[in-house]
Parts: structure tokens; C-alpha cells; sequence
């Protein structure tokens, strides 16, 4: 696989813990949709911190396990739609060098965003952070809700991608990259770690020199 910049056709993003720390905003989403439906749980930034990365369902499973007096389904909806209300308004922190990083590098590249995230959460990111135009595409678990490995798979051949690169800040990323034979870069300021990424960054700034270095 050959990882030099000139021979990279595309940049895939992770959103959470690779281009901003929403966390604390989560955590007022969550602890709204608990309030709603009378579970008495409280949660902070840290707690979902541990967790970023994972689909909607499994974060349940581990904040909440068993002790849901609802329907899974029914408090993934109503969280869901908590989201869509605050998030607009709450939004997340952009790490160091995101903003101009992303700028310059969608006059190069072609730029994507994938996650594990809601529906509208890519799409809540764009706009709050003015990001909108940089991106060609953007694929959220919650609107094609199969493995991040299927959606990559996926997004490669929708949109005839010879060689992209998917950035993301976990081993899990890593692994669901790997399984979609697309390459991994890590990002060392975000939430997890890695061991096997075919290239490492320890700042945003670092990478985006990296690819527009050529």
C-alpha cells in the first residue's frame, strides 16, 4: 500500500476525538434523555469519553446495561432527537489546528466524514463548526446503520475512491479501517490508542503538513 501523499486520493475523518471534543455536550444530551423518561442516571464527559467511538447501542449497553425501565429502541429515538435539538446549539471544541488544517487540505484532497455517530451528528458538526463546504461527503452510522468497516466499504466505492486514508483516534478505528483494506492514521491527541496504524500524528497541524507536503 503505498501511503505517500502524492498517491492519497482522499481523507476520511473520524469526527469525535480526532476533529473535536463534544463529550460534555453528549453527556447534557444524555442526562436530558434520562431526565425525560424518569431514569435516574447522570453522566459526565469523562464517562462517555471512555466510550467514544462505539455505536449509540453499545454505549447504552455499557452507561446503562439492564437497568433501562424502557425500550432500547425507545430511548435511542428520544436520544436521537435530544441530539438534534441541543447539539446545534451546544456543539464541541475543534482541536488545535483543525480549522485551517481541514481548509487547506480540501484544495488538495477530496475530504469525508465517517462515524459511529446519530444521523444528523456529522451534519450538526458541519454547521456548527462552518466546516459544510470542505467535505464531499459525509456517512453517519445512524442513517446506514451496518459496521464502520461496511460504511467505508461502502463510501470508497460510492464515491470511486482509488487509495483514501481513514483518520481516526482508536484501535477500533484501526482495526475497521484494516477490515475494509483502507489505510489508518492515527490521532494521538484524541481519545484512544493503537498499536498497528500505518501512520501516527501527534497533532492535527503535523498531519495536514504531511499531506500537503509533497
Amino acid at each position: 500500500m503505498n501511503l505517500s501523499p502524492g498517491n492519497i486520493d482522499a481523507l476520511i475523518f473520524d469526527m469525535d476525538g480526532t476533529l473535536w471534543n463534544a463529550t460534555h455536550s453528549y453527556a447534557k444530551v444524555w442526562n436530558a434523555t434520562c431526565q425525560d423518561l424518569g431514569i435516574d442516571a447522570s453522566f459526565s464527559g469523562s464517562d462517555l469519553m471512555k466510550y467514544m467511538g462505539m455505536s449509540l447501542d453499545e454505549i447504552l449497553e455499557h452507561l446503562l446495561g439492564d437497568t433501562v425501565n424502557v425500550e432500547r429502541s425507545v430511548f435511542l429515538k428520544l436520544l436521537g432527537e435530544n441530539e438534534n435539538n441541543m447539539m446545534p446549539s451546544l456543539g464541541g471544541v475543534l482541536y488545535d489546528g483543525v480549522s485551517e488544517g481541514l481548509t487547506a487540505l480540501s484544495k488538495r484532497y477530496r475530504l469525508f466524514m465517517l462515524s459511529n455517530c446519530s444521523a444528523r451528528g456529522l451534519v450538526n458538526f458541519t454547521a456548527f463548526t462552518g466546516t459544510t463546504c470542505l467535505f464531499e461527503g459525509l456517512l453517519a452510522q445512524g442513517e446506514r446503520p451496518v459496521s464502520k468497516s461496511e460504511n467505508l466499504r461502502y463510501m470508497k466505492q460510492h464515491y470511486s475512491l482509488q487509495n483514501p486514508i481513514y483518520v481516526g483516534d482508536t484501535q477500533a478505528d484501526c482495526d475497521q479501517a484494516h477490515d475494509a483494506s483502507i489505510a489508518f492514521a492515527f490521532a494521538k491527541w484524541g481519545f484512544g490508542t493503537c498499536t498497528s496504524a500505518d501512520l501516527c500524528f501527534d497533532s492535527f497541524s503535523s498531519l495536514a503538513q504531511h499531506f500537503l507536503d509533497q
